[in-house]
């Protein structure tokens, strides 16, 4: 233990340091340093205050929106949602609340998880995987969750033709032959990996349901493109459209998260 006068002497020297640190961050050269640092900050920081929400402001949209859901359902069924649910969706909604598509999930799950029918579909990690997730990963789940079928997919390469080989990221990993808009065919791929991960979806390399269909997937616009441009780039060479027929599907859990956030 440290005892009194040690103490002391401890205190007057952290206080001297003080001084002195605040004499040289005061200096001119220092100043200038931190004022153009300050600057540049403070200006890649300022779009963020209008995407921070306030609870007052927050309080006003959950109250009107979810209200216009649970319009719909009759009294006797509404409910107080679990904190462990709504405590979280609130605080996630203060930096979220300016993204439309999530924001609506959001909303969907916390009316939901105020209806007594819906409340067994409700889980406090679907919270969790929405904060994880971007406007992309949210499109591509609702493309892929209106059909609870098996859905085909490619793993497509531009190969050289009965050798074997292919050419290394020239096309997406997985490719289902269409894309979100504004977004690229890369994009929807690495999408689907994080969907994936995420454990909403199933992505079954070299698993088939059928043959139907793959070739229609192989001959879009977009994989022929491609296939074009490392034609022109490699005239000696003939190359073909070839890769792996796999299948993904929303599974179970992937399906109650739907159903629980619309």
């Amino acid at each position: 233990m440290i005892d009194k006068e040690t103490s002391k002497e401890i205190i007057n020297e952290v206080k001297a340091l003080t001084t002195e640190v605040y004499k040289d961050t005061a200096s001119p050269a220092l100043q200038e340093v931190g004022s153009v640092a300050g600057r540049t900050v403070k200006a890649l920081l300022s779009p963020l205050r209008g995407m921070l929400w306030g609870w007052e402001r927050i309080e006003g949209y959950v109250e009107e929106s979810v209200k216009k859901r649970l319009d719909k359902i009759p009294e006797d069924k509404r409910k107080s949602p679990e904190p462990e649910i709504a405590v979280p969706l609130l605080q996630a909604l203060t930096y979220t609340a300016h993204n439309e598509t999530l924001r609506e999930m959001y909303i969907n799950l916390l009316a939901n998880s105020m209806n007594a029918d819906k409340e067994n579909i409700v889980h406090p990690s679907f919270v969790e995987l929405i904060k994880q997730m971007n406007s992309l990963d949210a499109k591509v789940f609702d493309e892929l969750s209106k059909t609870n079928h098996y859905q085909k997919i490619l793993n497509p390469k531009i190969m050289l033709k009965g050798q074997g080989k292919f050419f290394s990221n020239a096309t997406p990993e997985w490719y289902v032959g269409w894309t979100i808009e504004g977004f690229s065919e890369f994009d929807v791929s690495a999408s689907f990996v994080r969907l994936s991960k995420f454990g909403l979806i199933e992505l079954m390399f070299d698993r088939t349901a059928g043959k139907d269909g793959y070739a229609e997937i192989r001959n879009t616009q977009f994989l022929l493109a491609i296939l074009t441009k490392y034609q022109l780039a490699d005239t000696n060479s003939e190359l073909e459209i070839g890769g792996t027929e796999s299948i993904v599907y929303v599974n179970e859990y992937g399906l109650q998260f739907k159903n629980a956030c619309k």
